[in-house]
């Protein structure tokens, strides 16, 4: 883990929604915690602005055999069922298809399988934080990859519960509500304050959480208490570390 990062630094969590990204920002001086929606991931890259560390919900580096050990590594921690919320991400060829079949069909090509729907419904937001991540020079010591279920695994562990991902699924009421609740435990009624604001055609209330969930770990990132799947890391044909920060 990168020893120079600044503890006062502004910190961003951001999950893809229908407008785009959903974004939290806990200011570095302050501690003032503010969401909101951006249309662009690169409108976050002003690093002269603020030493920003930006914890993201997006697969970063994309493996030429479609297989990342990073991956591989969080559904071993999460456990059943929440291992399935880790899907592999495609190759980077993939990125630009048109449809699924054509998707699946480059990937194929590449790594022997197909994508998932899943991964193909965010290849454009995959994109473009691809393209950050390979033309700013300085966003591999900015950007992390975050997966929220892992965060809030670790939310649970640290709050006296079990050391395995969350039984419960987000897409149901208790679900969400245990997630609210480790949330609430950390941040207090600014999530609520979030969740009130949130406009249902921008975002989903699973977006608001999720944000909330990675920015939980950007605090982790700053402070030098986070540690990444795998140990070693690795990196893509393009230089992209392909590492999920917890």
């Amino acid at each position: 883990m990168n020893d120079k990062l600044d503890i006062h630094a502004d910190l961003f969590g951001v999950d893809g929604c229908k407008a785009g990204w959903f974004v939290v920002k806990q200011c570095g001086t302050t501690g003032a915690i503010a969401a909101n929606v951006i249309d662009n991931f690169a409108d976050l890259l002003d690093w002269k602005g603020a030493n920003a560390i930006v914890a993201v919900d997006i697969p970063i580096g994309l493996a030429s055999n479609g297989i990342r050990t990073c991956d591989t590594r969080a559904r071993k921690l999460l456990g059943r069922p929440r291992a399935s919320s880790v899907f592999s991400p495609p190759v980077r060829a993939a990125l630009g298809a048109s449809s699924y079949e054509d998707a699946c069909a480059v990937n194929y090509a590449a790594s022997g399988k197909r994508i998932s729907i899943q991964a193909f419904h965010i290849r454009n937001k995959i994109a473009e934080v691809d393209d950050v991540m390979r033309t700013h020079h300085d966003a591999a010591m900015r950007v992390f990859e975050v997966h929220p279920e892992l965060s809030f695994m670790h939310m649970q562990m640290e709050q006296g519960g079990p050391a395995h991902g969350l039984r419960e699924s987000k897409a149901h009421a208790p679900g969400f509500a245990l997630r609210h609740a480790l949330l609430a435990k950390c941040f207090g009624s600014v999530i609520d304050t979030a969740l009130a604001a949130r406009r249902p055609a921008q975002a989903s209330r699973d977006d608001v959480l999720d944000a909330f969930a990675v920015l939980w770990t950007a605090r982790r990132i700053a402070s030098g208490k986070a540690f990444y799947l795998p140990e070693v890391i690795e990196t893509d044909a393009a230089g992209v570390s392909m590492t999920i920060h917890c």
